[in-house]
């Protein structure tokens, strides 16, 4: 697990239901308080989600176990066996490193006049009913 097991876990008085709660990444501070913001549930798992995505295998010293192989398949040719072969790795990764998701779908759009592809994670929170989506670009 990557993210998940620093994030703190509360529940709910009224449904029961879990609450992740985590720093917010942009460290923005509390007007009144002064304390770094945080943030909750879908967005406590988007933000380790990027982290993961953007973290090349065996790049965190300490925590070898964190992160994807993403960038070496960015400079393969653009194709959808690529796209595939993302799509398969992501999934991979999620299932590893965040499993307070359920993935539902991974779309996987490849945009050659910009040399990027467009990623899109269609995913469930545990415990949860309603979708959530989740998007980012990886670049070559």
């Amino acid at each position: 697990m990557a993210d998940a097991k620093f994030t703190e876990l509360e529940y709910d008085k009224e449904t029961g239901a879990a609450i992740y709660s985590d720093v917010d990444l942009s460290f923005k501070v509390h007007p009144t308080t002064g304390d770094i913001l945080k943030t909750k549930n879908a967005t406590v798992i988007k933000q380790s989600m990027r982290s993961v995505l953007q973290t090349r295998e065996f790049e965190r010293i300490g925590h070898p176990e964190i992160g994807s192989n993403l960038q070496t398949l960015l400079f393969d040719p653009m194709s959808a066996i690529t796209e595939m072969r993302l799509k398969q790795s992501i999934e991979v990764t999620m299932q590893n490193l965040e499993p307070r998701a359920i993935i539902r779908d991974i779309l996987i759009t490849g945009e050659e006049d910009l040399n990027r592809y467009r990623v899109k994670i269609i995913f469930t929170m545990m415990g949860q009913q309603s979708s959530e989506e989740f998007e980012q670009f990886l670049y070559r």
